[in-house]
């Protein structure tokens, strides 16, 4: 069992929010480290090995709109840890199109980088938060310790609502409520190993509207599965939630079947990935939700939007309201 002095900051979560919420922290010099469930860091910025084919198996590519967030993503072009993927796909209606990046690897080349400049503590599933004295105290399930001033959770909201539950913490009624309301849709990707070209349309990516797929991409024309024709289909919501306890030969080859007639190879062979909480139905209409009394503040997908970049945001949000309190209350002293 590990129980270390407590840093400035805790966050649970290690997806691109936490990560960067992190990130901004550390640099403006407060001591921060995260907790992620996972093996690895990125959450949906995810990639999968299979018998040497590469997948992106989570978020596909990201945009940038925002000037803070474009300071990131020029930072990463400079070190050639991303690069475009692509301006217009088959159905754009914008003549001109606007960048999707990603990782020159793949998806998680992003939050790998990020982590690797912090403290992260990965495969530590988070059973209980209390705070205790004027510190956060969150315990795995392994037994282990961590501690924070300042306690940041970034994980699927109804996630870290349950652990706010459980541990007895009560924000104001009405917010409490409308915070424990938000849902997620379920996600459903089957991974692909082609015996040649997929056949697809550049750039590899197309968006589909059918009952079963809503999007599929060729991993190879992406450019990170070179030495294999590789493909990952997303299926719809409804389709997810319909075949989340199927078997991965029944739902796998329904998925496959959708994308048969775009595919002009043979499948060698494939193999599913649930992803629990994906886009949220109702997210939260602001980037975060701080509750400074109790030194806890909620960011992530659920309130920054659906997207790469509303996570990426709601997490630099976090971190300059966090900021800010800090330096209010620096010169209240």
């Amino acid at each position: 069992m590990t129980h270390a002095e407590p840093t400035d900051v805790l966050i649970v979560g290690a997806g691109i929010s936490g990560l960067l919420c992190a990130t901004e922290l550390q640099r403006a010099g407060l001591s921060v480290q995260l907790v992620d469930k996972g093996r690895g860091v990125g959450g949906r910025m995810s990639r999968r090995r299979k018998e040497g084919a590469v997948f992106d198996h989570g978020a596909q590519f990201f945009t940038c709109r925002s000037n803070h967030f474009q300071s990131y993503v020029d930072e990463w072009l400079d070190k050639g840890v991303i690069r475009e993927w692509f301006r217009k796909m088959p159905g754009d209606t914008n003549p001109e199109g606007y960048p999707r990046y990603c990782g020159i690897n793949g998806m998680n080349d992003v939050p790998k980088l990020l982590a690797g400049e912090l403290v992260v503590h990965a495969a530590e599933q988070i059973m209980q938060i209390e705070y205790v004295d004027e510190v956060w105290i969150a315990e795995s399930a392994a037994g282990n310790r961590f501690s924070g001033k300042e306690l940041i959770m970034t994980a699927p909201l109804p996630q870290s609502m349950a652990l706010i539950d459980q541990g007895g913490i009560q924000f104001e009624e009405r917010t409490h409520h409308a915070l424990q309301s938000v849902q997620y849709e379920k996600g459903l990707a089957t991974m692909a190993i082609l015996s040649g070209p997929s056949g697809l349309p550049e750039p590899g990516g197309l968006k589909l509207e059918s009952d079963v797929l809503c999007w599929m991409a060729d991993n190879r024309m992406k450019g990170i599965s070179p030495n294999h024709s590789a493909i990952t289909l997303h299926a719809t919501p409804a389709f997810a939630e319909a075949h989340w306890d199927s078997d991965d030969a029944m739902r796998g080859q329904l998925m496959m079947d959708a994308a048969g007639a775009l595919l002009k190879s043979e499948v060698v062979e494939f193999n599913c990935h649930r992803w629990g909480f994906t886009t949220a139905s109702n997210p939260w209409k602001e980037l975060f939700f701080h509750d400074a009394g109790q030194h806890i503040l909620l960011a992530g997908d659920a309130f920054g939007g659906n997207r790469v970049e509303g996570a990426a945001l709601s997490g630099l949000a976090a971190a300059e309201v966090l900021l800010k309190a800090n330096d209010t209350s620096s010169e209240l002293c």
